[in-house]
């Protein structure tokens, strides 16, 4: 009895907890979500009046001609972006993972980048990309090698700003799959190496093998942020109306944001935001349900 009146007391305190981060996620989530999918079906401009349309503005985003070439710029970036980052992780992880000193400082130093603003690394590396006075043809320059366009050509400006995304991003995977080299049985390589196993058999056999629910997990958080992917395309190319040179920068998110606040076509922009949130679902669960084909946890 004691005990059933201790839990009932410790209720109000625990609501009290639960309450505020309750409230943000309701007020700041859950309703704008919400509310997105209703404005999706209307064509809501901002004004008083509005009406409902029903499926009009999916119809007018499959066949739009711009939207298709934002959803090529995506896919284009997600893929390179999510390739990179895993290539990248896993290889500094594997030497982060050999135990020579100073691992812990530069462990370090790779993952801050991932803690910095989005928004100040984007400025900095605008200025460091500048044609003629940045710092990059600068060093190209004292290399012998001729300067690059990167943010002023469509031909150079996706590549710049997935290497801003990787500078930024590759730590924080690299740290995950640190964390599942670690996790690795000592035995399995003890035993591989009696049996005769060289690095390369011992890398695909086992660590891969041992390491795929690791990789699984962040090549889907890879996957998710990449199609999110705004602010370095807002700051790197000042906010140019089709994303940068010739649209080349022109991804998704940044469509639906001109959509809504430069054009106020706030019910297009949700049915685009809808869109993408249901290519993203596609993706994850098709990631799912194939996990068992190449995913192992257990050899």
């Amino acid at each position: 009895m004691k005990t059933k009146t201790l839990e009932r007391a410790s209720w109000p305190t625990v609501l009290s907890f639960l309450l505020p981060g309750f409230t943000g996620f309701l007020l700041f989530v859950f309703i704008p979500m919400i509310s997105t999918i209703g404005v999706a079906f209307t064509n809501y401009s901002g004004g008083p009046r509005w009406k409902f349309i029903g499926f009009r503005n999916f119809q007018l985003l499959l066949e739009s001609s711009q939207f298709h070439q934002s959803l090529l710029v995506t896919l284009q970036f997600v893929f390179f972006t999510v390739l990179l980052q895993m290539v990248l992780g896993l290889l500094f992880a594997m030497l982060l993972n050999q135990g020579f000193r100073g691992t812990t400082f530069f462990r370090s130093l790779f993952f801050m980048p991932n803690v910095l603003s989005a928004v100040g690394v984007s400025l900095a590396f605008s200025l460091l990309f500048h044609p003629s006075q940045g710092f990059a043809n600068q060093l190209l320059g004292i290399l012998g090698l001729p300067p690059n366009t990167w943010l002023t050509s469509s031909d150079t400006a996706l590549m710049s700003i997935i290497i801003v995304t990787l500078w930024m991003s590759f730590g924080y995977y690299m740290i995950i799959f640190l964390g599942g080299l670690q996790s690795i049985n000592p035995a399995l390589y003890e035993a591989a190496s009696i049996d005769g196993a060289n690095g390369f058999h011992t890398f695909f056999k086992i660590t891969l093998p041992m390491l795929s629910p690791t990789m699984f997990f962040a090549m889907t958080m890879s996957i998710i942020n990449s199609f999110k992917v705004f602010d370095q395309v807002f700051m790197m190319t000042g906010g140019q109306d089709g994303g940068g040179p010739a649209g080349s920068t022109n991804v998704v998110v940044f469509d639906v944001y001109q959509n809504s606040f430069k054009n106020y076509k706030f019910g297009y922009a949700s049915a685009e935001s809808l869109l993408l949130l249901l290519i993203i679902l596609t993706i994850t669960l098709i990631q799912f349900r194939n996990q068992k084909k190449w995913v192992t946890y257990d050899l």
